[in-house]
């Protein structure tokens, strides 16, 4: 196929992406994607792109980038390789992994996960699944295509060279990788002794990240024009997380029928634990939701209650990730300034509703159960953005006798 046959290819492709009405910053990405492929083909002088091609683009350029520009650009090769191979344009979801593995490896980390679940919440396991497929992908580009074979520096190498990418979280990845070597030894795979590679790191220190304040929250929620459908939209999606303390994902999970109006409850299912919680559902919350519903929301089966706003032959929800943006704007117009790690995030309005619960006096125990928190320690972090509780537990020292010093 000539190169200009080919670019027209790639054209249609872009014009179809921009019939979806993404925003200008997603499509602009995404446009950059398709170029990375079309120049894939051209320099690999290939007249078709399909789902071979696709694996070897994204090994070559996927493995170098971050999760999310790696997830961006996977998701556009395969969609290239979809149309290439179907003959017509398709968006859909696509399912990739940066760390491809042998069968005989995708069974042992199935069996692996399998283990962790009867113990762990599937969250929990699916980060630890994606610490160990690193590492079976590490053996098998170390020649080492079976775990029987495996040594005691393969792992002692293997944390080494991915202890950089862990500096706040080193813990998470020696315990995961002891948790996998007990598991091959309780299989009788291997009788490795790396205890001593795989020793506890030091009390990880948890950062307390801020809450927003009371203008914080007044100034975010001036912002937003109610009198839009979109408006309406991210009223209900804020009010929900900031008076309830429900996470992202669960919001954007959540189904017409988890609300019981007559009984003024919300019940969510929780992405994180896969715990089942029934919650109060505040006047104001089920006010928006409402006003959502019957004035902005499109009429369509769809059982999710919050819906992307844009054309599109089938309407589906809201990515939570999203959220974060939606946020961020409306910080901009407020005036409010963030800068990267500052906590600022949707997850904020969470940490917001937790610490009004402690500084109203709930319980840090059922703080931990409205919020569906596994562990009570989670909670706990709340009652340090409790300033003014935490004064009144400082000790007097008034009474002691003290001289005041110069420095020699």
């Amino acid at each position: 196929m000539e190169a200009n046959t080919l670019r027209k290819h790639f054209d249609y492709l872009i014009q179809s992406t921009e019939k979806l009405q993404l925003s200008k910053y997603v499509l602009e990405r995404y446009k950059k994607h398709y170029e990375d492929v079309f120049l894939f083909c051209v320099e690999k002088h290939l007249d078709a792109f399909g789902h071979r091609n696709a694996e070897d683009f994204c090994r070559i350029k996927c493995l170098s980038l971050k999760k999310f520009a790696a997830k961006e650009t996977a998701k556009i090769a395969y969609m290239t390789a979809g149309y290439f191979e179907n003959g017509y344009f398709m968006w859909k979801s696509i399912t990739f992994t940066l760390y491809p593995v042998c069968e005989n490896y995708e069974k042992l980390l199935e069996g692996f996960c399998r283990e962790l679940l009867k113990t762990l919440s599937p969250g929990t396991v699916r980060g630890g699944a994606g610490i160990i497929r690193q590492f079976l992908y590490f053996l098998e580009q170390s020649k080492v295509t079976s775990a029987a074979r495996m040594t005691a520096l393969n792992v002692l190498d293997f944390v080494r060279q991915e202890a950089p990418n862990y500096k706040s979280s080193m813990a998470k990845l020696l315990r995961t990788m002891r948790k996998f070597v007990c598991f091959l030894r309780s299989e009788g795979i291997v009788e490795l002794d790396v205890d001593r590679f795989l020793e506890n790191a030091g009390r990880q220190r948890q950062k307390a990240l801020p809450c927003f304040t009371d203008d914080d929250i007044h100034r975010i929620f001036a912002q937003i024009d109610r009198s839009t459908d979109k408006g309406r939209r991210d009223y209900a999606i804020f009010v929900t997380s900031f008076r309830i303390g429900l996470r992202a994902s669960d919001i954007s999970k959540l189904m017409l029928t988890d609300i019981d109006w007559a009984g003024k409850t919300v019940r969510v299912v929780q992405k994180k634990t896969n715990t089942v919680l029934e919650l109060p559902l505040p006047v104001d919350v089920g006010n928006a939701i409402a006003d959502y519903i019957l004035h902005a929301r499109y009429k369509t089966d769809c059982p999710y209650i919050f819906l992307r706003l844009r054309n599109s032959p089938s309407i589906t929800p809201m990515n939570p990730t999203a959220f974060n943006g939606c946020l961020r704007r409306y910080l901009e117009k407020a005036g409010i300034e963030r800068t990267g790690w500052d906590g600022r995030s949707f997850h904020a309005l969470r940490r917001t509703a937790g610490t009004n619960m402690v500084m109203s006096g709930v319980p840090i125990s059922t703080v931990s159960q409205i919020l569906g928190h596994g562990s009570m320690e989670s909670s706990k972090r709340y009652i340090s953005l409790d300033t003014e509780t935490l004064r009144e537990c400082a000790l007097d020292l008034g009474e002691m006798h003290t001289e005041k010093e110069g420095l020699v």
